[in-house]
């Protein structure tokens, strides 16, 4: 497909505000402009959607044999290359926060404190990623111990897997994009990214950023299109890791294609968030940090507060007082400063939460604050929740809290654990002893105490279990997920 052409150049920041004709997909670090053409309507902008270009099966396979091209260069680079190319990366997006952020805003529709939060978060990540790539190292394995292993030395080394598939969601479109990235590099691995479909347009400028970084121009493809790229990148031969941050339902597809070529995986899935709060704590921060929790992002995120399990004698109370907190915060125009909760991605999205919201209601609960009015969605905290509500069980994904009570510790538990979800939980108290038992009770990738579910540092290891996912992110995690550990034995002399 590629010719000796001049290419276009690739996307840098000031090209995702011009809206001047479509933005290119990325293979092998080179610009291209044949394929496609697909508009992609914007949830922010007064001026309707944008337009990019998709890849199809021939375009993937391209991308994947280039990228294979590249394994040897990359697993070449010292730890210190990597490091500075991250860092280099890290500076990049670091000098474009502004432009970066509104074309998340125009993106996703979150509000513009929220997108320059996000950006601010890449460069931590790549930063983190950058010192993490020196903590990977091997270990001396006894083998003496065992009387086969007499008279022999063994040690381990790490070694990149090889050719990365990252496939990002849409809610974080820079973030997410920026972990597996991050991850890939640090590892020595040549990345091909595909971004959701919802929003291909930010992340483009990774290209640039980690090409003019320092990487090599073949290690890095960005593959925008649908379902069919994603499978593309499941079946190729040349790929040997898929990395998926989405839904459950997707991510059992991508694992079931991907282990149909014994390729290994790391899937970030959904969620429906736990909070407890035990009758000894501390109210006001309980109820500030739930309703920030729960709406931030607009509360599209997988590890949003959903369901905030109190205990009875203090349920009415922390529901009201929460209430009081998200009536308090500013909705509006994601494009204005002093909004805090912008729009959902889509009407569609604005439906289904609206949904979740009635049946709720159907089924007993009492709206606190927000609710449905006219077909518009407020954001809205729920008290008496039961367990018929498709609440209780589904995936929000939306500024939606609900406040469950419960009568003891054993019963807390249990209602965290009654989803097929796990993916992170809160849990405010004042009591030690309460917050150890939470902790090790709830089945879940992390427990926050005195905090909700939606902390997260950006360095830490993150991941769910059950239908929560597979596998860690965070930057040493997914260094170590996207490498492979090779033992080395020596005969000494007798």
């Amino acid at each position: 497909m590629l010719d000796d052409a001049t290419p276009p150049p690739l996307p840098g920041p000031s090209a995702l505000r011009t809206g001047a004709g479509p933005l290119p997909l990325v293979v092998g670090g080179r610009a291209v402009l044949d394929g496609s053409v697909v508009e992609v309507a914007s949830p922010a902008s007064p001026t309707g959607g944008r337009d990019v270009v998709h890849a199809d099966a021939a375009v993937v396979a391209e991308a994947a044999s280039t990228a294979d091209g590249a394994r040897a260069a990359c697993a070449a680079m010292s730890r210190r290359e990597r490091a500075q190319i991250l860092r280099r990366t890290a500076a990049y997006l670091e000098s474009h926060i502004e432009d970066l952020a509104v074309s998340l805003v125009l993106e996703v529709g979150k509000s513009l404190r929220d997108s320059r939060g996000e950006v601010q978060r890449c460069v931590a990540t790549l930063e983190a990623a950058a010192d993490a790539v020196a903590e990977l190292g091997g270990r001396e394995v006894p083998v003496d111990a065992v009387p086969v292993g007499a008279g022999r030395l063994a040690f381990t080394t790490w070694e990149p897997v090889g050719v990365v598939a990252a496939i990002a969601g849409f809610n974080f479109p820079l973030l997410l994009a920026v972990h597996k990235v991050a991850g890939a590099i640090g590892a020595g691995c040549p990345v091909l990214l595909k971004p959701s479909e919802r929003t291909p347009f930010t992340t483009l400028v990774l290209a640039e950023a980690v090409v003019t970084s320092g990487w090599p121009p073949a290690a890095i493809s960005i593959l925008n299109g649908g379902p069919d790229v994603a499978t593309a990148l499941c079946e190729d031969p040349h790929v040997r890791l898929v990395s998926f941050t989405g839904s459950s339902a997707i991510g059992a597809k991508i694992a079931e294609r991907a282990g149909r070529h014994l390729k290994r995986v790391v899937l970030e899935l959904g969620s429906n968030a736990a909070t407890i709060v035990a009758h000894d704590a501390d109210l006001s921060l309980a109820a500030r940090s739930c309703a920030t929790g729960g709406t931030a992002s607009t509360g599209q995120s997988c590890i949003s507060v959903q369901r905030v399990i109190a205990h009875r004698s203090i349920a009415d109370d922390l529901a009201r007082r929460i209430g009081e907190e998200v009536a308090a915060l500013t909705t509006g125009d994601p494009l204005d400063p002093d909004t805090v909760i912008g729009n959902l991605i889509s009407p569609a999205e604005v439906r289904r939460v609206a949904g979740l919201v009635d049946d709720a209601v159907a089924h007993g609960a009492e709206v606190v604050t927000g609710g449905v009015d006219g077909g518009k969605l407020r954001p809205t905290v729920l008290l008496g929740v039961t367990a018929p509500a498709r609440l209780c069980r589904e995936e929000v994904f939306g500024p939606v809290i609900a406040v469950l009570p419960y009568d003891d510790l054993d019963e807390a538990v249990d209602l965290a654990n009654s989803t097929p979800y796990g993916l992170m939980a809160g849990v405010f108290t004042a009591s030690i002893d309460t917050a150890l038992r939470l902790a090790r009770g709830v089945e879940s990738g992390g427990v926050h105490i005195n905090d909700t579910s939606n902390f997260r540092a950006d360095n830490m290891p993150y991941g769910g279990v059950k239908s929560s996912g597979i596998g860690k992110e965070g930057p040493a995690s997914a260094i170590r997920e996207m490498s492979v550990e090779k033992v080395i034995t020596f005969r000494l002399p007798a």
